[in-house]
């Protein structure tokens, strides 16, 4: 595979346009960003040759694998076959005839977590980690005609779009004001003026946050970009983990009484929202929180075989 050579420092230099300490601290969750050529360096790291080697060689399915127009999905019947093989094991796998057909008459191609099969994508997904102490993770599109693959549409986490070739079109809108839900991501309609209408080319990057509507078309000719999501860590995640610390203390192992006089189940109530008012007022609520969140981070690791010693576990975030 193409990506399969060393880019490492070259990611490093990418990261290091992409995330200074001004876009971290006044654009990253607010505002949408260009970035001219901030990935040429890298483009490299996955390719037209990549994209052939993973269709040929893995076994990919929906929902792994997808293709899509005008918003909505194809069939997969349209594309794949499938045969009975050695000892009458069925097997699934593209039909290369109607894959070609397909792709031609308009279907993007959609391949989520591609940072998990291919080791260049997987190294830059890592290499974001680090950066952006989250989890981190890489879908990849190609297209070959000017019509949209899932219409406007918002997602509920912020992505770094990274055209690798060809061009695509990007037109913003507004920021969703109907809700955040991942759920309602295809509730709402677009505002009507777009926010902006710009053309990524090959070694551009955009940054999107949540919520914010967009219709990406291929601007004719093949187009290849890779999209990195980090999760958004809500009031909702920070509430749950509060709650799972309380557990055991004395307010909240209280009874709520169903029988009883009025005053009984009132006074369990008010020590319960007291404590829980009393542990969102400690200072080093959130840096216990995070702490928590990164040492739960799935991680990566480096298993080293033929040597069956110990493990080595590649640090999630250096220095932590």
């Amino acid at each position: 595979m193409e990506g399969t050579r060393d880019l490492s420092g070259a990611m490093e230099d990418v990261l290091s346009t992409l995330l200074t300490d001004d876009f971290l601290s006044r654009v990253y969750h607010h505002e949408h960003r260009v970035f001219p050529a901030a990935a040429e360096k890298i483009r490299d790291v996955f390719g037209w040759d990549d994209l052939n080697e993973l269709l040929e060689t893995h076994p990919l399915r929906s929902p792994q694998m997808r293709l899509s127009r005008d918003g909505k999905q194809l069939a997969e019947a349209a594309y794949m076959e499938g045969r009975t093989v050695r000892r009458g094991r069925r097997r699934v796998r593209i039909d290369p005839v109607r894959l070609r057909a397909a792709l031609g008459a308009g279907h993007t191609l959609a391949m989520r977590y591609v940072d998990e099969i291919h080791p260049g994508v997987s190294q830059l997904s890592e290499a974001f980690e680090r950066r952006l102490l989250s989890d981190f993770e890489f879908n990849l599109y190609a297209s070959w005609a000017p019509t949209g693959s899932f219409n406007a549409h918002w997602d509920d986490h912020d992505v770094f779009v990274i055209q690798l070739q060809g061009s695509k079109r990007w037109r913003i809108f507004g920021r969703n004001e109907f809700s955040m839900h991942p759920a309602d991501s295809a509730m709402g309609t677009p505002p009507g003026e777009t926010v902006d209408d710009l053309v990524l080319s090959p070694g551009d990057v955009l940054f999107l946050p949540r919520g914010f509507w967009h219709d990406p078309v291929a601007e004719g000719g093949p187009s290849l970009h890779i999209t990195g999501s980090v999760p958004c860590t809500t009031g909702t995640d920070l509430a749950r983990w509060l709650l799972d610390q309380l557990r055991e203390d004395e307010a909240m192992c209280a009874e709520v009484l169903r029988f009883g006089g009025p005053d009984d189940p009132r006074e369990v109530l008010r020590k319960v929202r007291d404590r829980v008012n009393e542990a969102f007022e400690e200072e080093d609520l959130l840096q216990r929180f995070f702490a928590a969140r990164d040492g739960a981070q799935f991680g990566r690791f480096r298993l080293g075989l033929p040597d069956v010693g110990p493990v080595e576990t590649a640090p999630h975030h250096p220095g932590t």
